[in-house]
């Protein structure tokens, strides 16, 4: 299994990937592959391919160096926050989403695509952005066959559309250890599990 996006798939600020430092629990994977075992006694083997600060539109070179080494039943992609925030459009954001999605699909995987998560404070053009952009991921894969959509956002956020503190790293960014596991948590049970129990399993 493949967790590929930017900091909010490497663990930031808790875990580094690219050198195995840090707090092992700082990443949404290794809550994900916890759960896998306890509930279904799974064995998941899971990549943490997350960089920090990369944008979507510079994601898809990576994504095929990724896959062209190395075949995964499923992959996880989680990416665009970095795109808003320096003022791209939501429809663009999708169209870089979208080629990362189809080259997974290409491949044979299945495909786990994930809403952007809120921040801690509030920036009404940002979070305008981020709510376009969710429901076109949400509209664009309803129904399609081999993918699934998990709701991130619904998942971290409180009544007001902001990060919940509990699960704020401290910067309004990025997650707490409990925000990662949340994350982890919810992308099993909403995607991984039910593409477990579906004609995708892995």
């Amino acid at each position: 299994m493949l967790g590929f996006g930017d900091s909010l798939t490497a663990g930031t600020p808790g875990y580094d990937p690219t050198t195995g430092y840090g707090n092992q629990q700082s990443q949404y994977g290794y809550w994900l592959v916890r759960r896998a075992r306890e509930e279904r006694q799974l064995a998941l083997r899971f990549d943490n391919q997350g960089v920090p600060g990369e944008l979507a539109r510079h994601m898809l070179q990576r994504l095929h160096s990724i896959l062209d080494r190395t075949d995964y039943a499923v992959v996880i992609i989680l990416g665009g926050s970095n795109d808003l925030g320096w003022g791209d459009e939501p429809d663009r954001v999708f169209s870089y989403l979208s080629d990362l999605w189809q080259r997974a699909l290409d491949t044979g995987s299945g495909v786990i695509a994930c809403t952007i998560p809120p921040i801690g404070m509030p920036y009404p053009p940002l979070q305008e952005a981020q709510i376009r952009l969710n429901e076109m991921i949400t509209e664009g894969l309803r129904g399609r066959d081999s993918e699934l959509v998990v709701d991130l956002f619904a998942a971290l956020s409180d009544e007001r559309g902001l990060l919940r503190p509990e699960f704020d790293s401290g910067d309004g960014l990025h997650l707490s250890e409990y925000g990662y596991r949340q994350m982890g948590e919810r992308i099993w049970a909403d995607g991984a599990r039910r593409m477990l129990d579906s004609s995708h399993g892995f």
